[in-house]
């Protein structure tokens, strides 16, 4: 059994580097509030289906979604699924009771970027957790 849960350990640090990585490059190159991984990686659920799901939040995207889905995925590996939200967007898919925003704010790992706005966002007083 330890052999099991050794490969599942391996396969998840194998997935939070890659969406370390892309946290990274997408730092680089656009200023960020925050990158959050998210869904079924950052809960511990993912299976061999499972997408790496990042939250970028920040000031500058474009408003029309084919340019923001170029924008955030310009450097993503495969695999990783970006969405991004601006302060105020995400501030609304809370009250909206957006489920990715409140599961990210739930279980998310801050990846880059301010630990506290999706908490912020949601109003809650914990932050998710920090990856460093």
């Amino acid at each position: 059994m330890s052999d099991v849960l050794a490969d599942r350990r391996a396969e998840r640090d194998r997935l939070m580097a890659i969406a370390r990585t892309y946290a990274e490059t997408l730092t680089a190159r656009l200023p960020v509030r925050a990158v959050v991984l998210a869904g079924s990686l950052a809960r511990g659920d993912f299976n061999v289906w499972s997408d790496i799901d990042v939250i970028v939040i920040a000031d500058a995207l474009p408003e029309r979604l084919p340019d923001r889905l170029a924008l955030l995925g310009a450097d993503a590996p495969g695999g990783v699924q970006a969405v991004g939200f601006t302060p105020t967007e995400l501030r609304q898919a809370a009250g909206r009771a957006n489920r990715l925003v409140l599961d990210a704010a739930a279980h998310g790992i801050v990846l880059a970027g301010d630990p506290h706005v999706l908490a912020r966002a949601c109003g809650q007083i914990a932050a998710p957790a920090v990856e460093r």
